[in-house]
């Protein structure tokens, strides 16, 4: 994870939260899954009542396209609270975000 030098990780989610609005979460962009990823993450939509719609890669890896989902976010996104459904049990691509410098992320210093 690439964050500010002296930030620390829950000072990060509250910035990323009330300030930033998880715009990471929203609008044209990916989700990658692994392949061991994509059933947990089924399974846990399903139990939350939201609609995942995972494409599967010819590798075997899964996509989550947010532009194809509600509110046009991540399905596992509280839209009301930018907070993440799943957090404790999130894929591995949201635990090491961001993972470099990127424009416009307060986190990590772009």
């Amino acid at each position: 994870m690439h964050i500010l030098p002296g930030l620390s990780v829950d000072e990060a989610s509250r910035i990323c939260r009330e300030q930033c609005g998880a715009q990471c979460c929203r609008g044209p962009q990916f989700l990658r899954l692994g392949i061991d990823e994509i059933a947990p993450f089924r399974e846990q939509a399903a139990k939350l009542g939201v609609e995942a719609r995972v494409v599967i890669e010819r590798d075997g890896t899964g996509a989550i396209r947010f532009l194809d989902h509600e509110n046009e976010a991540c399905p596992m996104l509280d839209v009301k609270t930018c907070e993440c459904r799943i957090y404790e049990s999130r894929p591995q691509r949201c635990r090491e975000f961001p993972d470099r410098m990127r424009p416009g992320c307060a986190i990590s210093g772009g």
